[in-house]
């Protein structure tokens, strides 16, 4: 059997960090891991208790198994990263979605070439349609003629990666918890640059205080002085009237309470239209979308927002961020 997460297995995942008992717990199992020849090198040995910490709590929380986790999560400059097929096998073991698919668009070898992810959620059986990659983006984008790029060498692997990585982050972001996948890193020219060296830019700061030495100071002293110097004599001093009684300052009225404004419909992010309306949509749009893209049958039997049935509204509700992405994108 092979390491496959199956996030339904992890009914109650423990994290690390949610008491003293549980990290001492965890802390053991990561010296034993550690103690393993088994785990890659960065998890192997007492200096690296940490990482097997964090390999230990990140699969709890995906609820995958520990070893996957080690197996496929790869530091690249102090930063975790997942390998696109760990992500890949992540989906398809989840029981969420039927497996992972791709289509393929444009002339093989060619720059429109490229492929986009699919798949169906269960759920509502619904199709996901994730984010078109190409050639022609790779080579935008400065993947294609890096150093040592694979794009070149294996073009179909590499669109079908970037592909399922654009995928999972835009309808399961739980899963790849906000980290990219090594090949993304990788690609990346600013993955590639060493860091350069900041302390130049600090180094002028210091002559800016040099003008602004108390300069101010000795003025105020100079303009004060001469002030008390008189020798004349004064008249007798007359006796000081009276002092006015303080007069008591009138009561603060309390201020008048503010009814509460009603969040109108079109801004509550619970209703289809709030949604719409938070990601600069119509539901024309939508209904035109749903209609090209297939993603419920005959959408024009729903004229309005309120005619869908409540599993096609929450499904718009919680997809707000793939139907969004897509509508960018200009559709399928």
């Amino acid at each position: 059997m092979s390491n496959l997460p199956v996030a339904t297995q992890q009914s109650q995942p423990l994290s690390a960090f949610s008491s003293e008992n549980a990290f001492v717990s965890v802390q053991r199992m990561a010296k034993a891991l550690a103690s393993s020849t088994l785990v890659p090198d960065s998890y192997r040995g007492e200096a690296n208790l940490g990482n097997c910490i964090i390999a230990l709590e990140l699969s709890q929380r995906i609820g995958a198994s520990v070893m996957a986790v080690m197996q496929s999560m790869v530091p690249i400059h102090g930063k975790p990263t997942w390998s696109a097929a760990f992500l890949i096998a992540t989906v398809n073991s989840c029981g969420r979605f039927s497996p992972m698919r791709f289509r393929w668009v444009g002339k093989e070898g060619a720059d429109d070439w490229g492929c986009r992810a699919y798949a169906v959620e269960r759920e509502g059986n619904l199709e996901l349609v994730g984010a078109l990659v190409t050639i022609a983006m790779a080579k935008a984008e400065g993947w294609y003629s890096k150093n040592g790029s694979k794009w070149k060498t294996m073009p179909e692997q590499m669109l079908q990666y970037r592909a399922a990585a654009f995928w999972t982050r835009a309808y399961a972001p739980e899963i790849a918890l906000g980290m990219h996948t090594s090949e993304e890193v990788n690609d990346t020219p600013a993955a590639q640059q060493v860091v350069k060296p900041v302390v130049m830019d600090v180094t002028p700061t210091p002559p800016e205080p040099k003008p602004r030495k108390v300069k101010k100071e000795p003025e105020a002293v100079v303009v004060q002085e001469p002030a008390p110097v008189q020798v004349e004599p004064e008249p007798e001093p007359e006796p000081a009237p009276a002092a006015p009684e303080p007069v008591p300052a009138p009561e603060a009225t309390p201020a008048q309470a503010v009814p509460e404004a009603t969040v109108p419909e079109k801004f509550n992010v619970e209703t289809v239209e709030g949604t719409l309306f938070s990601i600069g949509l119509t539901y024309e749009q939508l209904v035109a979308m749903a209609t090209e893209l297939s993603w419920w049958p005959n959408p024009e039997a729903y004229p309005t927002a309120n005619d869908l049935p409540p599993e096609l509204a929450q499904w718009v509700i919680r997809n707000r961020r793939g139907i969004a992405r897509q509508a960018a994108k200009g559709g399928a």
